[in-house]
C-alpha cells in the first residue's frame, strides 16, 4: 500500500509535528548561494502574475520513528536543508517585520538534531521571540546556522525595501508556498534507503534539452547541425579551454595552425565549411542531426563529435559559473536584452527568444558562434581557479602552443597579459579586480559583474591589432564598472538607484551618483551586518592597490560574515557598547564565518592576538589591528578615513 503523501503550506508545517534530523546525515550546510537562490525563487512569484498559484518547494522525505512516549516524531532522510533554511527564514521574517503584518505564521521550533547539540542550540536561540538575537557569549553553536540567520537578514532587507513587497512576499511565503510530505514504509532499511537517494543517477540537464531543441531548428543542415553540435559540446565542459573540445585536425584549422589561440571564423557557415569534411565516417551517429527533438532526448547514444581528443586537457582549473548560466550570459550579449542569469529559467527563456525571431535558423546560427567566441574570451579574459603546485589560487592565462619533437604538439598555459610568468604588472590587477567582483555575489544569478567583463572583451575585441584586448583599458573599464556598482546600487539613495542592465549596456559602466554626495547615503556604511559585502571587497582593492601592510600575499576569498572587531555582546557584559557605535563602519569588516563564529564575543585584544597567528582575512581588519587600543575615538577615525577611500575612489 502506498504511503500517504501530505502537503503542507509553510504556515502549517510548524504545526505539523517534530522533526529529528538523524546523526547519518551531514550538519546544516548552506551557504549564502543556496539560500540566494531560494529566497529569490519565492520573490519571483511573489511580486509576479504567477502569485495566484502554489510553489511546491520540494519534498520531506521522512521515517515516522516512535519514540518512547509513544509520540510520533519525523526523522527527516531527505530534504533537511531545505527544513533548516525555512526554519530561519521564517524566524528572520518575524523578528524583523512582525509589527508590519497582519497574520503572522505561528511559528514554533520544531526541528531538532540528533547528537548535534550546537546545532539544535543554534536554532533554539534563532526562534525565540525576543527582538534581538540573545546568544550566550560562553556557549559555541553552529557557526553555519548563526551565518545563515545572518545572510537571510541581508538578502530580506535588500529585497523587501517597500511596506508592500514585505506584505506580499511574506503571505506568499505563508500561504502559497507548499511542502510535501512523503513518508517512508515501516520496514524500510533507513541506510541503505538513504545510500541510494545519495546516489540516484541525475536527470536530463536542461542544457542538453536546450541543445536538441536548438539543433531541431537547424534540422535539415548537416553541415550547420554538425558545426553546432561540435562547438556546443566543445563549450560545455566548462573546466577546460575550448580548444580541447575538438581534435588536432580541426584545432589546426578553427584556431591557427602552430598557434590554437586564434578563431579563424566569424560565422557558423564558415565554421562548417571547415570542419565538416573532417568529420570521420562513424556510421553509428551519422543520422543523429535527423533526429526530432523526442528521439534526441530519449536518444541512449551520445551527441557528441567524433574523435575529440580529450586526454592532453589537463584537469587543473576550476571554472566560476556553469555552463547553463554560460549560455544565459551569451544569449544577453548576443541580444542586449535583460535576460535574467537565473539557469533554472534557461528553457524558458530560451523558447521564449525563438517565439519572437522571424527568422529561427539566422538565431541559432548566430547563437552557434557567438558561443564558440564566448566561451574563447572567457578562457582567456575572465578569472578561473588553477590547482598546480600542491595550491590554487585565481588565474587568468591563455594558452601557448610549442612544436615539439617531430610532429608533437606541447601546450602550456601563460598569462593573458604582461610578462608570460609574472606574478604582479596588469595581468594581477586584472586578476585582483574580476576576484573582487566574484566573491562579492556568490550566487550566479547575480553575476551581472561577469556579463559586463564578457560584453566588454566580446564588443572590444580587435583581430587585426597585435593587442586584440588592451589590459589599460580593461581595467579602466572593470573600475569604472566597480564605482558604478558601489554609487549606483549599494550606497545609492533609493529613488537614484540605477539597474544592473541600464549600468553595463546602456551607460558602458560609467558611474552616475559619483562626485554627487546628495545622490549617494553614506548612512549605508553604518548598518552592521547590512552592509553589502562588494563593499568591503572595493575597500580592500583599494588598499591592495595602495600596498596596505600584507598585500602581498592577500587573496579574495569567498568570505561573507562581517565581524564587529568591538564585539556586540562581549564576555564581560560591562563592556558593552551602543549598538549604533558597534554597528559603524569603522568597526566592520569582512572576515570567513568560521574565524567570525569561533571569536565573535572577545574583545579586540584577544582577536588580534588570534589573526596574527592565523593570517588576516581583509586588508582593512589589518589597518584596524594596528591600533594599540580600539574604542570610540578609534572607530569613528578609521571609519572616516576608510569613507574618503572610497569616495575619492
Amino acid at each position: 500500500m502506498a504511503e500517504p503523501i501530505n502537503t503542507f503550506s509553510i504556515r502549517e508545517i510548524f504545526d505539523s509535528g517534530d522533526y529529528i534530523i538523524p546523526i547519518y546525515q551531514r550538519n546544516y550546510a548552506w551557504g549564502e548561494p543556496e539560500i540566494a537562490q531560494l529566497i529569490q525563487d519565492i520573490y519571483d512569484y511573489a511580486v509576479s502574475e504567477k502569485r495566484a498559484s502554489n510553489y511546491y518547494i520540494g519534498t520531506l522525505v521522512v521515517y515516522e520513528r516512535l519514540e518512547e512516549n509513544r509520540k510520533i516524531v519525523y526523522e527527516t532522510i531527505d530534504g533537511q536543508q531545505r527544513l533548516t533554511t525555512l526554519n530561519i527564514l521564517v524566524s528572520v521574517l518575524n523578528r524583523l517585520y512582525k509589527d508590519q503584518i497582519n497574520y503572522i505564521i505561528p511559528y514554533k521550533l520544531n526541528l531538532f538534531f540528533d547528537s548535534r547539540k550546537k546545532s539544535s542550540e543554534a536554532l533554539e536561540v534563532i526562534s525565540r521571540k525576543t527582538s534581538e538575537l540573545q546568544f550566550d557569549p560562553s556557549k559555541s553553536y553552529n557557526s553555519n546556522i548563526r551565518q545563515a540567520y545572518q545572510d537571510i537578514e541581508k538578502l530580506l532587507k535588500k529585497l523587501l525595501i517597500k511596506p508592500s513587497v514585505i506584505i506580499e512576499f511574506y503571505e506568499y511565503l505563508a500561504d502559497k508556498v507548499h511542502v510535501m510530505r512523503v513518508s517512508v514504509p515501516e520496514d524500510t532499511d533507513l541506510n541503505h534507503y538513504f545510500e541510494i537517494m545519495n546516489t540516484r543517477g541525475e536527470q536530463l540537464e536542461k542544457h542538453e534539452i536546450l541543445k536538441a531543441k536548438l539543433l531541431e531548428v537547424l534540422h535539415g543542415d548537416e553541415e550547420l547541425s554538425y558545426a553546432f553540435n561540435l562547438v556546443w559540446e566543445a563549450c560545455s565542459d566548462m573546466e577546460r579551454y575550448v580548444q580541447y573540445g575538438f581534435n588536432v585536425k580541426q584545432r589546426d584549422i578553427v584556431f591557427t595552425k602552430r598557434n590554437w589561440n586564434e578563431i579563424t571564423c566569424d560565422t557558423l557557415d564558415e565554421l562548417a565549411e571547415l570542419v565538416f569534411p573532417l568529420r570521420s565516417g562513424n556510421k553509428n551517429n551519422a543520422d543523429q542531426f535527423e533526429k526530432n527533438i523526442l528521439e534526441i532526448i530519449e536518444f541512449n547514444g551520445k551527441l557528441e563529435s567524433d574523435d575529440i581528443q580529450k586526454d592532453d586537457a589537463p584537469e587543473r582549473f576550476t571554472s566560476i559559473i556553469n555552463f547553463s548560466n554560460f549560455l544565459l550570459h551569451v544569449l544577453r550579449i548576443q541580444t542586449e536584452e535583460d535576460i535574467s542569469l537565473d539557469d533554472k529559467r534557461l528553457l524558458d527563456i530560451f523558447y521564449d527568444q525563438l517565439k519572437n525571431q522571424g527568422d529561427k535558423k539566422e538565431f541559432v546560427m548566430e547563437f552557434g558562434i557567438n558561443l564558440l567566441w564566448c566561451k574563447w574570451l572567457f578562457d582567456n579574459y575572465i578569472i578561473k581557479r588553477e590547482f598546480i603546485g600542491e595550491k590554487d589560487q585565481w588565474s587568468m592565462k591563455r594558452l601557448k602552443w610549442y612544436k615539439g619533437q617531430g610532429k608533437e604538439n606541447k601546450v602550456s598555459y601563460v598569462n593573458t597579459f604582461g610578462n608570460e610568468e609574472d606574478t604582479s604588472g596588469v595581468n594581477k590587477e586584472l586578476i585582483m579586480l574580476l576576484s573582487m567582483f566574484h566573491v562579492s555575489t556568490p550566487t550566479l544569478v547575480y553575476k551581472h559583474w561577469l556579463n559586463a567583463a564578457l560584453q566588454y572583451v566580446f564588443y572590444n575585441y580587435d583581430e587585426k591589432s597585435n593587442d586584440p584586448i588592451n589590459s589599460s583599458e580593461y581595467i579602466d573599464y572593470l573600475s569604472k564598472l566597480a564605482k558604478s556598482f558601489l554609487f549606483d546600487r549599494y550606497l545609492a539613495r533609493e529613488s537614484k538607484i540605477v539597474e544592473f542592465y541600464d549600468i553595463i549596456y546602456l551607460l558602458d559602466g560609467e558611474p552616475q551618483n559619483k562626485g554627487r554626495p546628495e545622490d549617494f547615503d553614506l548612512n549605508k556604511l553604518n548598518s552592521g551586518t547590512s552592509v553589502e559585502n562588494f563593499i568591503f571587497n572595493y575597500l580592500d582593492f583599494i588598499l591592495w592597490k595602495q600596498g596596505t601592510a600584507g598585500s602581498d600575499k592577500f587573496e579574495f576569498a569567498f568570505r561573507s560574515s562581517i565581524e564587529h572587531y568591538y564585539p556586540q555582546n562581549p564576555i564581560a557584559k560591562d563592556h558593552k557598547i551602543e549598538q549604533e557605535l558597534c554597528d559603524h563602519f569603522g568597526n566592520l569588516c569582512l572576515i570567513s564565518s568560521s574565524k567570525n563564529s569561533r571569536l565573535s564575543n572577545h574583545m579586540p585584544e584577544a582577536k588580534k592576538d588570534y589573526y596574527r597567528k592565523v593570517g588576516i582575512d581583509s586588508l582593512k581588519q589589518s589597518l584596524m589591528m594596528k591600533e594599540v587600543n580600539w574604542g570610540k575615538a578609534e572607530i569613528f577615525k578609521h571609519g572616516k578615513e576608510m569613507e574618503q577611500l572610497l569616495i575619492s575612489s
